[in-house]
């Protein structure tokens, strides 16, 4: 891929973050044929924000935009026309997380709530629980704590869909070619990237065979990307949860640059967007096209 010094941002926004009341909190694009194995997924780039998260919070729509892994829904959304399924959320992670458990509830946000053993995990601690508690930028959500009952109708209404879907999807692919295999998607900040453009998460080999990373992994440097395994992300819970190799069930995080393809402080695409994204949809091409019956041993 060829890198560009200046990244101009996009003269119109045509996808850009509402102030909306969610309807339907995940979305499924199914090929007319399933194909492969692989279903992807993209977590985190929701950008419909609910009326009353915005009348709870006291940050501006503007700010909590940072959390988003933004725009990366559209970064794979050529997905359906090679064959391939996407699930992704409509609802933003500051909202709630789908990328954590249910047990990851912070005491710090809800009255009345005390925290099961061992369920104050690192992100609990640091704010970024399954209802985050604190912005991208490490100020506070909310001036006063949530009812216990706010949080529980998150994790119904919304969480529990969007996991729901991505089951039903991952069923599907092992039913009709005997395993599955998760691409979930994220995208990271150029800081936190030291210099690869694609980070790939397995857990340190317990989420997916090695033929499948080393396949990902391979793709990716061809298109001429810079890839590293495992630091600084090495999959969160949805990467620990879907990656069952013994159950043929394999998961893979995959983090992008947002140096590649966004503007991160105002939080638009950038000049080289449709450049990254005809680079990912070649690489996902090929991916449709391998023989993945090697990885089901």
């Amino acid at each position: 891929m060829t890198r560009k010094t200046a990244h101009k941002p996009l003269p119109m926004d045509t996808h850009p973050a509402v102030i909306a009341r969610i309807e339907t909190p995940v979305h499924v694009r199914r090929p007319e044929s399933r194909r492969s194995p692989l279903v992807l997924a993209s977590p985190h780039s929701g950008r419909t924000y609910p009326p009353d998260l915005i009348s709870q919070t006291v940050i501006p729509l503007e700010l909590l935009r940072r959390s988003e892994d933004a725009y990366v829904d559209i970064l794979i959304s050529g997905a359906s026309e090679i064959g391939l399924t996407t699930v992704t959320a409509a609802f933003p992670r500051v909202f709630i997380d789908p990328n954590r458990s249910t047990r990851e509830l912070d005491p710090a946000l809800f009255a009345d709530f005390t925290s099961p053993d061992g369920a104050m995990t690192a992100h609990v601690q640091a704010g970024l629980g399954i209802i985050p508690r604190i912005s991208a930028n490490g100020r506070d959500l909310y001036p006063d704590p949530l009812p216990l009952a706010e949080g529980r109708r998150r994790i119904a209404d919304f969480y529990r869909p969007y996991h729901g879907a991505l089951d039903i999807e991952l069923k599907a692919a092992r039913d009709i070619h005997g395993l599955a295999i998760l691409l979930d998607f994220h995208s990271m900040p150029a800081a936190a990237a030291a210099g690869a453009d694609i980070v790939l998460g397995d857990r340190y080999g317990e989420a997916c065979a090695p033929e499948i990373i080393n396949e990902v992994e391979h793709r990716f440097e061809q298109a001429g990307l810079r890839v590293r395994r495992n630091r600084p992300y090495a999959g969160g819970y949805t990467t620990s949860f879907y990656g069952k190799p013994a159950q043929h069930r394999h998961a893979l995080q995959i983090e992008i640059n947002r140096g590649l393809y966004l503007d991160e402080d105002r939080v638009t695409r950038s000049g080289t967007f449709d450049q990254l994204k005809s680079v990912l949809e070649g690489v996902l091409q090929q991916l449709a096209d391998a023989d993945w019956a090697s990885s089901n041993q």
